[in-house]
Order: C-alpha cells, then structure tokens, then sequence
C-alpha cells in the first residue's frame, strides 16, 4: 500500500500550528501585561484564535463546514496602518502600541495564508471556509488597527 502526500492536509498542519502560536503568543501576553485594555484585546484575540484552530482541526479530521452566512460574505476595508509599522517582540513591558502592531502583523500573515490556501483547493465548502477564516484574520486586522488609530494616531 503507497501512501500518497496530502499538500492540503500539509497546509492545515501548518494554519493549525499558527493558530497555535497565535493564541500562545495572545494568552502569554495577556498574562504579564497590566493594562486592562491591552489584556482585554489580548484574551479576546486569543480566544478567537483557538475558535479557529478548532475549525480546522475539524477540516483537518474530515468535517466540512457551510460557514459563510450574508454577513460573513461582506467585504472587509484593510487600513493597513500596521503593514509598514517595525514590530518589536511582545514582553511584559510591552506598550498598547507594540502589542497592535505585532497583532495586526500576525492577522495580516493569517489572512495571506488563508486567502492563499482558499486559491489551491479544490472542494468548494473548503473554499468556503478559507475565505471566511481569511476574512475573519482581516476583521481581527482591522479591529486592531482601528484601536491603534484611536489609541495611538489620535494621541500624537
């Protein structure tokens, strides 16, 4: 018997373990920081990616998911503001304005990865949910970046 490789299950190997990192890097942060409202966004991110990683650990064991709803099929604006920003390693002295930068640079690569994994499939409920995990990395961009310009644009 041949065992033939899988690239897509390859792919979701690698979606799971940056997931994984995701919600470590989010949880670990969130532990040591001190300020209620970077904390906040921290556990939130967190738990959003562990929401993520579940899905596609289902998709990775064979279940399919009709997940697309009308509100979820909606165009999402990417601001870009953290794209050209220089990220610094999260550590417990890490201010507001490092921690939306590194977060809005990790959602940046998820959404890449998913939007690019939803172009090489080919079962169309799979399609389906890479572009909604790509869409839902691009609503985490964007929560980020919409605190970053309140918290940080409108202070300077």
């Amino acid at each position: 018997m041949s065992t033939t490789k899988n690239p897509i299950q390859d792919i979701l190997k690698t979606a799971i373990q940056r997931e994984i990192d995701a919600f470590t890097l989010y949880d670990t942060t969130a532990a040591t920081v001190d300020n209620q409202v970077v904390k906040d966004l921290l556990n939130d991110l967190a738990l959003q990616e562990k929401g993520h990683r579940a899905k596609l650990e289902g998709l990775l064991h064979g279940r399919v998911f009709k997940v697309l709803t009308k509100e979820q099929k909606k165009k999402v604006t990417d601001y870009k503001i953290t794209d050209y920003l220089t990220e610094e390693p999260l550590a417990a002295d890490s201010s507001l304005q490092d921690v939306l930068i590194v977060s809005g640079k990790r959602e940046k690569a998820s959404h890449d990865l998913y939007a690019a994994m939803a172009e090489v499939v080919n079962d169309e409920e799979t399609i389906k949910l890479f572009a909604w995990l790509a869409a839902e990395e691009l609503i985490h961009k964007r929560r980020v970046e919409t605190l970053y310009e309140d918290l940080i644009l409108k202070e300077n």
